[in-house]
């Protein structure tokens, strides 16, 4: 079996490579990416070690995906996976191009090939202003689910599930990633090779780059160990808003299983996120931080909410976890140890990407 990743250099991506080696070593593994991001060229040297074939190319240019030798699997994990994407004098086009035209070029592939697409989503496609209409108690150090008050469809106290809204505002990068679902059905629909279409929390683990708009745990870490200034922003500067926390290995055991299964019944579909139990705020965040690096570092607060921000958002996994017996297996203090202990030992090279 031949599986083509892209974004190969990024964090996701190099970790689908080093999952897949360790499970497999005869599945043939080739990996793309533009090399774009900041600190992914250090992840070409860990490709080589997991035995991936390693391309240097953009998804969004029809030449460099024609040229990519026959595939069985796209596991398509290439995105500028930032929710300010397009906005503050950043380039709009680049972000559709990036997102939405780099899709269309795998999904021809995938009709010539007869290749099975595996699309690593997002939960950004989920309406933002319904997802600010979700009923939460202020708790000591964080927001929680309000079970007493009406939750908006496809709401409950498991979280977020795949009835929820997808309409719009949900960013220009939520809206990418949103067309590129839509697009990938219509074609497994159309030309009937295999499509799963998983919409990942937030994941977070050891080598992630780790940015304040993408990566926010590994960011807050780094920004302890370099001694850098952080801020609470929004929601009063409290630090009280949520997300849950997924490890890339659980999303690996999910894509493992999607490639192997010759069923058709589960949804096309579905969420993959820490859920409830591994949801933390950033004000825990910060007492982990506290604890664990340095004691007395001050937090500012800035009270302006920003325009693509949200109180609190967990995953319901259910489908995942009725159709495939999937659920996360790393805990959020697990993988927040781990970033930590990576961040210790790679402090240099944290530096330099920051």
């Amino acid at each position: 079996m031949t599986i083509l990743i892209t974004g190969a250099a990024g964090f996701v991506g190099s970790k689908m490579a080093e999952y897949f080696n360790l499970a497999d070593s005869s599945i043939q593994l080739i990996g793309i990416d533009n090399l774009s991001r900041k600190g992914s060229e250090t992840n070409l040297g860990k490709l080589a070690k997991y035995d991936c074939n390693f391309i240097v190319g953009d998804i969004s240019n029809q030449k460099d995906i024609d040229s990519l030798p026959k595939v069985d699997w796209i596991i398509d994990c290439a995105a500028n996976p930032s929710v300010l994407a397009g906005h503050n004098g950043t380039s709009s086009l680049d972000l559709i191009n990036n997102n939405l035209t780099g899709t269309f070029y795998l999904l021809e592939k995938c009709k010539r090939d007869q290749a099975g697409f595996i699309l690593l989503s997002t939960n950004r496609v989920y309406n933002i202003e319904s997802l600010r209409k979700i009923p939460l108690l202020q708790n000591e150090n964080r927001f929680d689910l309000d079970e007493n008050k009406f939750m908006p469809n496809g709401g409950s106290m498991k979280g977020i599930n795949e009835s929820f809204s997808t309409s719009a505002p949900i960013s220009l990068y939520g809206a990418t990633k949103l067309a590129s679902e839509i697009i990938a059905l219509e074609y497994h629909y159309s030309f009937g090779f295999p499509v799963w279409i998983n919409r990942c929390g937030v994941i977070a683990g050891p080598g992630q780059f780790g940015k304040i708009d993408q990566g926010i745990f590994s960011y807050w870490i780094y920004q302890y160990l370099l001694d850098k200034p952080l801020s609470f922003i929004g929601f009063g500067g409290t630090g009280y808003q949520v997300r849950d926390m997924l490890h890339p290995y659980d999303v690996f055991a999910m894509v493992k299983q999607q490639i192997n299964s010759i069923s058709n019944d589960a949804p096309k579909v579905i969420n993959l996120g820490g859920g409830v139990e591994n949801t933390m705020s950033l004000l825990e965040l910060d007492q982990y931080c506290k604890t664990n690096i340095n004691t007395s570092k001050l937090i500012k607060s800035v009270i302006e909410d920003r325009a693509f921000d949200i109180p609190y958002y967990s995953t319901d996994f259910s489908i995942a976890q009725q159709y495939w017996n999937w659920k996360p297996t790393v805990s959020s203090y697990e993988i927040l140890d781990q970033i930590t202990l990576y961040a210790q030992n790679n402090l240099e090279h944290i530096h330099a990407i920051s």
